[in-house]
């Protein structure tokens, strides 16, 4: 497959060892995200429009926050964000009364409160899961599990890597289960699973090994025992428990 900008980094992440190269990916993305809509997408009238439109979830406004890099460009997002939200949820919080011509607060007397009511939960709960990296975050991966299929099946150098990991953590896990079912055949699904379970098996069992040994190591009598690779064994454990990547 010729080298595109989705193959080039599954190839780099799955050159190197780790405890979930899907993981990496995201990672990468994610926070060249971020960079983006605090740098170039301030400049681009398309992008604002989506910013105002749709937001981000909690997780990428304190990424955005935490990068330090533009506070006055986060600023200029969140400005026209509320502007822009403060119109519709003014529209949704109040009411007009057909009898006096008038607009009621959302406790007023008029008739269509609680239905009011009901299109702003609507409105904020849907709103609550729309976030614009995120969008871009699941598109993403999505081709990017699309190429590591393509890889596997067709690069036995590729194939050969991918079995020779350290596994993947549960949320990614359940992603490439998904994407097998979606781009492999049943024959090819069998020889994919065999392999995936048993890498995965054998590296959480090693790793639970390694997490009992970081244990063991509090124990005076251990003192002087050599860590092995247990001493990052317990933020790995996490990781790959749960797919947490802020972790150090």
């Amino acid at each position: 497959m010729k080298e595109t900008i989705y193959t080039i980094p599954v190839n780099e992440v799955f050159a190197e060892k780790c405890e979930c190269p899907l993981c990496e990916l995201e990672s990468r993305f994610e926070k060249e995200t971020v960079d983006y809509y605090l740098g170039p997408s301030l400049m681009e009238p398309d992008n604002r429009i989506e910013t105002n439109d749709t937001g981000f979830c909690a997780r990428h406004y304190g990424m955005m926050y935490n990068t330090q890099t533009n506070r006055l460009g986060l600023g200029l997002i969140l400005d026209t964000y509320l502007l822009e939200q403060n119109k519709r949820l003014s529209k949704l919080m109040r009411v007009e009364s057909k009898s006096q011509g008038e607009k009621r607060g959302l406790f007023g007397r008029g008739k269509k409160s609680s239905g009011n009511v009901d299109e702003v939960y609507k409105y904020i709960s849907e709103h609550l899961e729309e976030c614009c990296i995120c969008s871009k975050l699941s598109y993403t991966m999505s081709r990017y599990i699309e190429v590591i299929f393509y890889l596997y099946v067709r690069e036995k150098e590729f194939r050969e890597r991918f079995n020779d990991g350290l596994g993947f953590c549960m949320p990614h896990l359940k992603l490439l289960i998904e994407g097998a079912k979606q781009h492999l055949s049943s024959s090819q699904q069998d020889e994919f699973f065999r392999n995936l379970f048993s890498m995965q098996v054998n590296n959480l069992e090693r790793l639970e090994k390694e997490v009992s040994w970081f244990t063991q190591k509090f124990d005076y009598r251990n003192n002087d025992k050599p860590w092995g690779t247990s001493k990052d064994a317990l933020i790995r454990g996490i990781k790959k428990v749960s797919g947490l990547k802020e972790l150090d």
